[in-house]
């Protein structure tokens, strides 16, 4: 066992999104007696990153300590008021949205134990300057880092410029040189600036190819005008220093560039893709709840070195973390895989058709009850695609109770889960003003009753907040006179960080769905210490009890009854507050934290081909009709593709000239 162990900093200025998934990856892949310290160092961020850095120090003890500005002091100052309080043996500088791999900090380790003479060491990261190594398709950040260790073990190339998105450094370096020069202000150029004093010192600064980490890059500051001008400015302080030795090391460097080395020295074997479980998702969209979830899936899977990844036929400007590389399914002949998944019944019968060609099983991921969609329009197909499957995992107790009562139908029950260290928050407000609706562009959530409920409360009241967040974009919404409310509708789809932080600003969530297979915003409004007023639609009942935590509605269609329970709510502070009460005991139950460990058990099970239930007669035929039409879709989809990838990239302004024309294009493509 290491003698040596890490102080780990990681400077923090908002995008707490991304600084929960950092620590929970560091302590996920980093065995504990390598950890000295995690400093958060928060530079005076915003209201709900405070939050989250609070509830990660809760959830994680006496490992994090939590260092907080109280006016912003710039990358480089903050680093360095972390940097003055390391004790360890070595420091490991890690931004917010960096993921670490299994075993990151004892690898790195291990090299610097190998040569003293080490002072600096990074790894390869799938964002990073000139030490950027994309991911493959089919692969996650964390198969790439195995590929690289399995390929590398133990090798490092001298580095032209380190990189400082996950840098170790030295406590001998550290105390030789010193403090990183903060004349590079909010950063840019710091870390090899400090290099090259290391390098005059005798120290050397190496890139380590056994070692890959994930990296977004921009998560706290984005792309500017201004972060322009300062990284012009910090590279002419750097090469008015060092541009003599950075030239002189350049031309070393390409002799020798570890990027090409890794790329020549792998095969077309080591690119190929063996997945152990591939879930077919057939469009990847921002908008889509349940897609959401399935990324999360396999992002938290990734994490936790399990073997995951998508397949797709669109994947339309998703915005959120995607820690892996999905697979078209232009890839499908040419992959392995053990098991498939199929996420939506629609896309069960495509999926079974893949499972068969693999000969692997087919799971069943159900999020909704799904016969119920459409009206039942599809009932018999829904249920056919329960049948198909070899095994089915639910999200809740409902949707397993529900299929086996009606079709006998077995699963296993993974109930949905909250991102619980960004959302919750202690929200002491002690009376309701702010109301939130989201509007969701499907007649099963009951958009027109929320509405006539936006039009109500205008009328009634004079003095509250009402936020209405929109997917459909063609709505006409009613004529509100001003009567003293703010209103704010919000287009969709927005972020998930945007809708959190609107759960944050929120005293009484609203939801009037009619058939929910879970109700995910509804826990997370609770958890984001909103009062729910939702629809007894089923799944809610996997957290909300009626009075103690939240209020259900039975009279689900009634707008008058979810306008007497606002009303209620408003005048009443004491219920207001006693009903959220229990907010974090129910919240803390479903942190996704807990939630994936069962996942993770779920997923590496091994998994058989099962003795198929018997089709009726009917069946079979519409299955043999089904799959005709899968038979011919691939040309289809590809003048399917063709149109919508035109309608994509038209700029704007164009759009607007061209509505007509783009719309009929952006129509063509199928969106269910």
């Amino acid at each position: 066992m290491s003698k040596m162990k890490c102080d780990v900093i990681i400077p923090v200025y908002n995008a707490p999104d991304w600084t929960k998934l950092c620590v929970y990856a560091l302590i996920k892949n980093t065995p504990i007696e390598y950890i000295n310290k995690i400093y958060l160092m928060n530079d005076n961020s915003n209201q709900q990153t405070f939050n989250t850095l609070h509830n990660l120090k809760d959830k994680y003890g006496d490992c994090i300590e939590i260092i907080t500005n109280e006016e912003n002091l710039g990358f480089v100052k903050n680093c360095n008021k972390a940097l003055k309080l390391s004790t360890a043996e070595t420091a490991l500088l890690l931004n917010s949205d960096c993921l670490v791999s299994k075993n990151t900090i004892p690898k790195l380790i291990r090299h610097m134990e190998k040569d003293s003479k080490i002072g600096l060491i990074c790894p390869v990261a799938s964002n990073a300057a000139n030490l950027t190594y994309p991911i493959f398709e089919g692969f996650s950040y964390s198969e790439m880092d195995a590929l690289l260790e399995r390929k590398f073990s133990g090798k490092t190339f001298d580095a032209c410029t380190i990189v400082g998105n996950c840098l170790m450094i030295s406590k001998s370096c550290l105390d030789t040189v010193g403090l990183l020069d903060e004349i590079y202000g909010t950063g840019y150029g710091e870390e090899t600036d400090y290099q090259f004093k290391a390098m005059e010192k005798g120290f050397h600064a190496k890139v380590a190819i056994d070692t890959y980490v994930f990296h977004k890059a921009e998560a706290s500051f984005g792309v500017s005008k201004a972060k322009e001008e300062r990284i012009k400015k910090n590279r002419d302080i750097f090469f008015g220093r060092w541009g003599a030795q950075y030239n002189q090391l350049a031309k070393e460097y390409a002799k020798n560039d570890p990027i090409k080395y890794i790329d020549n020295n792998l095969t077309n074997d080591d690119r190929k893709i063996n997945v152990d479980s591939l879930i077919y998702l057939p469009v990847i969209v921002q908008n889509a709840g349940g897609c959401h979830v399935v990324v999360d899936l396999v992002n938290y899977l990734s994490i936790n070195n399990i073997s995951a990844n998508i397949l797709y036929d669109e994947n339309i400007d998703y915005a959120e973390a995607m820690l892996f590389n999905p697979i078209s399914v232009d890839k499908i002949n040419d992959l392995n895989c053990k098991q498939m998944i199929t996420t939506i019944w629609n896309s069960t019968f495509k999926a079974k058709w893949y499972a068969d060609k693999k000969h692997v099983p087919l799971i069943s991921f159900v999020q909704g009850y799904e016969v119920y969609f459409e009206n039942g329009n599809e009932y018999g197909s829904v249920l056919l695609s329960y049948k198909l499957a070899d095994y089915i995992f639910t999200i809740s107790s409902y949707l397993h109770d529900k299929m086996k009562t009606i079709f006998d139908i077995d699963s296993t029950v993974i109930q949905n889960g909250v991102n619980y260290d960004v959302l919750f928050n202690k929200n002491n407000q002690n009376s309701a003003k702010r109301i939130t609706m989201f509007m969701r562009g499907n007649p099963m959530k009951g958009d027109y009753l929320l509405l006539d409920l936006l039009y109500i409360l205008n009328s009634k009241y004079t003095d509250i907040v009402i936020n209405l967040v929109y997917i459909n974009h063609k709505i006409v919404f009613p004529n509100l006179e001003e009567n003293g409310n703010k209103i704010n509708l919000i287009k969709g789809p927005i972020s998930r960080m945007a809708m959190s932080e609107i759960m944050n600003n929120t005293d009484i969530y609203v939801d009037t769905s009619v058939n929910e297979g879970f109700g995910l915003l509804a826990l997370e409004a609770l958890c984001a210490g909103a009062v729910p007023i939702v629809s007894n639609s089923f799944g809610v009942n996997e957290y909300i009890k009626n009075g103690e935590n939240g209020i259900l509605i039975n009279e689900v269609n009634d707008v008058n009854k979810y306008y007497e329970k606002i009303s209620v709510l408003m005048s009443d502070n004491e219920l207001f507050m006693n009903l959220k009460k229990s907010h974090h005991e129910t919240a803390i139950q479903f942190d996704y934290d807990l939630v994936v460990d069962k996942i993770c058990d779920y997923f590496s099970e091994e998994k058989a081909v099962q003795e198929k239930i018997k089709l009726s007669e009917y069946e079979t035929d519409l299955l043999n009709d089904i799959t005709k039409k899968l038979m011919i879709q691939p040309s289809n989809s590809l003048f399917k593709r063709f149109a919508f990838s035109i309608a994509k990239k038209t700029p704007q302004g164009l759009k607007n000239k061209m509505k007509k024309v783009v719309g009929a294009l952006y129509n063509m493509y199928d969106h269910s």
